[in-house]
């Protein structure tokens, strides 16, 4: 349509009221609308209300939506799942059926704290009393009227002791009724440390076998801070459970626009294109609240040029506009330029790695893996592959330790039984119920913790369907810790622990988890279910049909916290350098100071195991700390209760695949 012909008919007229009403001016030389700044014609109220109402129906009837897509409202409508969203909504629903303590949900600025806030409370049970305090900024008598008035109980006392009475009162008249009792404090960063003292004598409001109420703080990432600061450290040991919401990636990215757009339409539609989508991306870094942002200012772009669809250039034109600051303006043009940068380096890098192995390779043969001198568990692995803190990264192509053939006693495959053991593909092709709640059960057992599996697990909710979640769910729930270690089998043998794998069935290619309860030099033992034979298969041959998915757990015997280094909570120093003492370092002076030669001591541990030497004590310092500790009643893969020494081999483990 040329909008330039026939401008002074009045349909065209009116259009022209309107857009200009949403931002919009008419460019004649350009023939389309410019999204822009700028004052809108003098209309009375109830005129310009009718104009805004028409411009929103036209905007809508548009592109087909039954309403605007990306407002910044959180709309419990519009929430959408991502990976790290659907482990706080578990957490949160885990915290209804059976928390105690405290639950922590962190985030950066617009990553959907209070839409997930929203949704969950919008989604209680009748069983299920809820308190929403969203604005913090009180003192700790103002929070104690707050909470009863959101309770509906008096409010109107001017003592803290009368209110926390008539709290009481009513918490003991709900858990008689059979309702659980919940307070959940959003923008919880912003409440004082005498707010949240005051909170935490809250959660002693209890029966001799039960807490009363349950207190769910949501914030951002400084709550977290707060929380780990010495004068709070009673507060903080009674968080129970604890996720930080992330960004979104760029394939969920696409998937949040094009729900937000199916939920507005009613039915599926492809608006934005590929390259659209990245420039999105790229602006806002996965952050939602950005996205709508973006989204919103690319679709009335789009709308001003009468098109159907947001292209990479529409997009770019909305994006500039946002960026309307000069600094801004001039680094959204910067990385804009510089978007192929990335792909040279790594055809770059990938050139000189090619031209190394043709040249060099051949002359001095290629290990992926560095010879490390000395290990206890160094000796243990000399070409084992380094192991990262953060078990996403692609590793190295790694060398297999050799593994004694010593079991653990903890390791229930016998010899008649690993003679008698299917290959891996008979096995997954015979394959029942091999859910990832049969093997953690399986798991369980290695640990000696032997509950009943449908009681358990049960009160974990059926619907998670995110590995990762559902696993860390059941980990806490019974004392340990999981966590992923993605495509790398020689990571797995290092850190010497039952694993978890996941594959899929060779025919319907259902999901199947199988626990892995023995390492040896060439090959891995499998159990999927409790009665059927294990299943034992090489390395190559696991690395053909594993999905590249893996989890190792773990118990926190000392409850450390997360990371410790400098500035860590005394407490945690004292119990780490107590453990050094039990692990033969009898040089560590037993205080409350991280001192140098303590990280010293942890940078030795990190280089003779193999994983990243920073002197930071965390979860996989954690782990390998635990493995010297020969008092600890630990299941291995490969490990004898006499020896923790490996001797060395020279077969090779492929390392996963990268993406």
């Amino acid at each position: 349509m040329e909008r330039d012909h026939n401008i002074n008919r009045p349909e065209i007229k009116q259009k022209l009221m309107v857009d200009r009403l949403l931002g919009f001016r008419y460019c004649k030389p350009f023939k389309y609308y410019l999204y822009t700044k700028f004052k809108a014609p003098v209309v009375s109220e109830s005129q310009r209300s009718i104009f805004l109402k028409k411009a929103e129906l036209m905007y809508n009837q548009f592109f087909g939506f039954q309403e605007r897509p990306f407002k910044l409202v959180p709309n419990p409508a519009y929430l959408y799942l991502s990976k790290s969203h659907e482990e706080a909504l578990a957490h949160l629903q885990y915290a209804v059926t059976d928390g105690e303590g405290f639950v922590e949900i962190t985030g950066d600025v617009g990553t959907g704290k209070t839409l997930l806030c929203r949704t969950f409370l919008e989604n209680l049970g009748p069983n299920v009393e809820s308190a929403y305090i969203f604005n913090p900024r009180m003192d700790a008598l103002d929070l104690l009227k707050a909470i009863n008035d959101e309770f509906g109980i008096p409010s109107d006392h001017d003592s803290k002791k009368a209110l926390i009475d008539v709290l009481n009162v009513f918490l003991i008249q709900k858990k008689a009724a059979g309702q659980r009792v919940i307070l959940l404090i959003d923008e919880a960063q912003n409440l004082s440390k005498d707010v949240l003292e005051q909170i935490r004598l809250l959660s002693n409001l209890e029966t001799t076998k039960d807490k009363l109420l349950q207190i769910i703080l949501v914030g951002q990432p400084e709550l977290g801070e707060i929380l780990d600061s010495y004068e709070l450290r009673q507060l903080g040991q009674r968080i129970s459970l604890s996720c930080r919401l992330q960004a979104l990636s760029f394939d969920e990215t696409r998937q949040y626009i094009a729900h937000r757009i199916a939920v507005a339409a009613q039915k599926p539609a492809d608006i934005f294109s590929t390259a659209a989508v990245r420039r999105i991306y790229n602006f806002s870094r996965g952050v939602p609240r950005l996205i709508n942002i973006a989204c919103d200012r690319a679709l009335l772009t789009a709308y001003g040029r009468n098109r159907r669809s947001v292209s990479g250039g529409i997009a770019r034109i909305a994006l500039m506009e946002l960026a309307t600051r000069g600094e801004i303006r001039r680094e959204f043009m910067k990385s804009d330029r510089k978007s192929l940068l990335p792909l040279a380096a790594v055809c770059a890098v990938l050139a000189i790695v090619l031209l190394y192995q043709s040249n060099i390779g051949g002359l001095i043969g290629y290990n992926g893996s560095e010879n490390r001198a000395g290990a206890s568990p160094a000796e243990v692995q000399k070409s084992a592959p380094p192991v990262a803190e953060n078990p996403v990264a692609d590793p190295p192509e790694p060398s297999l330790p050799a593994v004694p053939q010593a079991e653990t006693s903890r390791i229930s495959v016998t010899a008649p039984e690993l003679e008698a053991a299917l290959n891996l593909q008979e096995r997954l092709i015979s394959a029942g119920d091999f859910s990832h709640r049969v093997a953690f059960v399986n798991l369980l057992k290695q640990w000696r913790i032997n509950p009943d599996a449908q009681t358990a697990l049960n009160e974990i909710p059926g619907k998670i369907k995110n590995d990762m979640t559902f696993f860390s769910l059941a980990a806490r729930q019974n004392g340990l810790t999981a966590t992923a270690v993605d495509r790398d089998l020689s990571r797995i043998v290092a850190l010497n622990l039952p694993a978890i794998l996941k594959f899929s069935h060779p025919l319907d290619q259902r999901p199947i988890y199988g626990l892995v309860v023995r390492a040896s030099s060439d090959s891995m033992t499998f159990i999927f279910d409790e009665n059927g034979p294990p299943a034992e298969a090489s390395y190559p041959e696991i690395m053909e049909i594993w999905s590249g998915s893996g989890f190792v757990f773990w118990k926190n015997f000392y409850n450390y916290k997360p990371v410790i280094s400098f500035g860590a909570p005394e407490e945690s120093i004292i119990a780490l350098k107590l453990q050094l003492q039990n692990a033969g370092y009898n040089h560590i002076k037993v205080n409350g100071i991280f001192d140098k030669e303590t990280q010293m001591t942890i940078k030795d541990i990190q280089a003779r195991w193999g994983i990243p030497v920073d002197g930071v004590v965390g979860a996989l310092t954690q782990i390998v700390l635990y493995n010297e500790t020969r008092a600890l009643e630990i299941p291995h893969l490969w490990e004898s209760r006499e020896s923790s020494v490996m001797p060395d081999s020279g077969d090779t483990l492929p390392a996963g695949q990268s993406d």
